[in-house]
């Protein structure tokens, strides 16, 4: 009974002898991983004339004696506003741990402008090991990528289309565009008159609140206000430099636009009538030289002879 035991536990310790064998002989693993923080979504450096730029820097190690070849894929959406550049195979030495770089840039402004920082690109970056051609094994990573917000009002102010004169007002419109890539809203609205202390903007109040959606390249998405000037009677003469600011809320900056409009001084009600005075004498000097009656040829050869009749009959007398 002994030795048949002892052939059973003989018999046992030769079959797990060669298993924990072949897994001692078995060669230590690769890794693939993210040096850059991707536990949240990364965003880009974006600059005012929507001029991206970012990199992110991934590590392979490998835990092996021997070198270690890797073949680099990169998938993404290729109609997003990224484009991602980086190795496309690397080797790593025995036993290292090496990191390599990911560049990010950006397509044409309006590609970048129009991309929702709400939103994001996810980036899958595939590794896989080759022993002479053949595949061996493969890893792979991936990150969400974005853009920050960015926030940029722009009002513009149109030239009124009536005249202003000294005691009236005329209306203007003022345009506020949203050049940013999110969704803003309007604090504030103040204007700014200079050398002329007597006009004055009002309709401001209805801007304060405003939310002012992204405007596209087709202009898509203008607001328009409707706002008056009004001139005081004792307004004088003179061309006066309008301003008109608004704030963001998104941001914080206030941004300004300007235009230059002439007060007129209203035309004096007593030369005019001194103009329609003289008109009015000229016509009565003019319709009563027409009246008086022209002596005709006959009537004015009746009064030569008549006077030479006179004169002669008191030359007869007289002799």
């Amino acid at each position: 009974m002994r030795k048949a035991i002892l052939l059973i536990l003989t018999f046992i310790l030769s079959i797990s002898l060669p298993l924990s064998s072949a897994q001692q002989l078995e060669p230590p693993s690769w890794e693939l991983g993210w040096d850059t923080d991707m536990d949240s979504t990364y965003l880009v450096d974006l600059e005012e004339d929507w001029d991206l730029t970012g990199e992110l820097v991934f590590y392979i190690n490998n835990e092996r004696t021997g070198e270690l070849n890797i073949d680099l894929t990169y998938d993404y959406d290729e109609e997003g506003p990224f484009e991602f550049d980086g190795p496309d195979s690397v080797s790593v030495g025995g036993s290292s741990n090496e990191s390599f770089s990911i560049t990010i840039s950006g397509g044409d402004a309006e590609t970048v402008r129009a991309f929702s920082p709400s939103s994001s690109i996810k980036l899958i970056l595939q590794a896989q090991e080759t022993v002479g051609e053949t595949p061996v094994g493969d890893n792979e990573i991936e990150g969400e990528i974005s853009t920050p917000r960015m926030y940029h009002l722009a009002p513009e102010v149109l030239l009124p289309t009536d005249t202003l004169f000294s005691g009236s007002w005329v209306e203007f419109t003022l345009e506020v565009s949203n050049l940013g890539n999110n969704q803003d809203a309007i604090t504030s609205a103040d204007a700014t008159i200079r050398s002329c202390p007597h006009l004055s903007v009002t309709g401001l109040d209805s801007l304060e609140g405003t939310v002012v959606g992204v405007t596209d390249q087709n202009g898509t998405g203008v607001l328009s206000f409707t706002l008056r000037l009004e001139a005081t009677s004792s307004h004088q003469e003179r061309t006066c430099e309008v301003s008109i600011s608004i704030l963001s809320e998104g941001d914080g900056n206030t941004r300004s636009s300007s235009m230059n409009v002439k007060v007129e001084a209203p035309q004096s009600s007593d030369s005019s009538g001194d103009s329609d005075g003289s008109g009015e004498d000229d016509d009565m000097t003019s319709k009563g030289s027409e009246s008086m009656p022209a002596l005709s040829m006959i009537e004015i050869f009746s009064v030569i002879l008549l006077t030479s009749w006179f004169s002669l009959r008191s030359q007869r007398e007289f002799l």
